[in-house]
């Protein structure tokens, strides 16, 4: 490992343990920019550390090829959000979305041999997915890494949209496959790394990558508020889940049209009405999916926290216990649910 990377590790460890008031303050002014809130909850928002995403230590060259040249960005960066080629799929985190082809998986590149892989299967890697210790060799598969950027402790050897030839000749131990290629994107706030065996499909989701104001290709806005305000603009085919975290940023979308959304929203919205109450604490780290109809906010749904009385399907004052079906359309760390 070289000095630089040593150095950027260590820092970035650092400041993940530290929780810079900065952050809480950014979050703190796009709550304001919320119009409407539901009535059923009112959060505090917890500051979140720093996530480091594989690859960010890897950005320079190899150590025996010095002299490597990256591509750089070509004339296509940043494809508007109306050219989604068919085999391919947007995704999004905060203000960030790009492309990737619609048959990976999610999960993390560092567990491509476990079970009967023999081969690396390209996957997408959200910030917060665990990375299990399984020392497969390479280190790392294919895939898709992206989080926060401590822009005080980057210094990268690739300018942003750069896309070059992994070579881990003269290392301890592969990180990548041979002859991957791999990808860097990165503005004050996000990171995104990519590797694929293929010089063009490293290029292509490298160039896709771009910063989007109003809403992403799945038509889910970079915060709650926006989302809790939006009206709708879309054909009412159009069903989108959008699932924000505590900090009420964007952490994942999917845009579901024509029979498959109106399936969704059949399942989801036919839900038992509750009929229980719950004395339920305070819970600060509730993540919320926001659902939207052509565009326009319709509910909010919450699973996963530890009381179930903030659990369920939050509707124009109507509370619904969402069921395991349900929520399996709203899980967006799957691929969607085929009726």
């Amino acid at each position: 490992m070289s000095d630089l990377e040593t150095r950027l590790r260590d820092t970035l460890t650092e400041r993940a343990g530290a929780a810079p008031d900065a952050i809480g303050l950014a979050a703190g002014a796009r709550r304001r920019l919320r119009r409407r809130r539901t009535t059923w909850a009112v959060v505090t928002a917890a500051v979140v550390a720093a996530a480091v995403p594989l690859g960010l230590t890897q950005l320079a060259p190899s150590p025996d090829r010095t002299d490597r040249v990256a591509d750089t960005p070509t004339a296509t960066s940043g494809l508007p959000d109306s050219v989604i080629e068919t085999g391919y799929r947007a995704e999004s985190w905060h203000d960030v979305t790009f492309e990737v082809p619609v048959d990976w998986g999610y999960g993390s590149p560092m567990a491509w041999c476990a079970g009967d892989a023999n081969t690396p299967q390209p996957v997408l890697q959200r910030p917060g997915t665990l990375s299990p210790t399984i020392a497969c060799t390479p280190t790392s598969g294919y895939g898709v890494t992206f989080g926060s950027l401590i822009a005080a402790s980057f210094n990268p050897s690739h300018s942003s949209g750069a896309v070059w030839e992994y070579d881990g000749a003269g290392g301890d131990a592969a990180t990548y496959p041979e002859g991957a290629w791999l990808g860097v994107w990165f503005d004050d706030d996000v990171i995104v790394t990519v590797a694929t065996p293929d010089r063009a499909a490293t290029r292509r989701i490298v160039d896709s990558i771009e910063t989007f104001t109003g809403a992403d290709p799945n038509r889910c806005p970079a915060t709650l508020g926006e989302a809790e305000a939006a009206r709708g603009s879309e054909p009412f085919d159009t069903f989108s889940i959008c699932r924000y975290g505590p900090d009420e940023q964007l952490e994942a979308s999917r845009k579901l049209i024509g029979v498959e959304g109106r399936a969704a929203q059949d399942t989801i919205f036919s839900s038992p009405r509750r009929t229980g109450d719950y004395d339920c604490p305070t819970e600060d780290d509730l993540s919320r999916t926001a659902l939207l109809s052509g565009g326009g906010y319709v509910a909010t749904a919450v699973t996963g926290a530890s009381c179930p009385g903030w659990n369920g399907l939050f509707m124009s004052g109507v509370v619904r216990d969402l069921t395991p079906e349900a929520q399996r359309h709203l899980d967006l760390s799957q691929r969607p649910v085929e009726e």
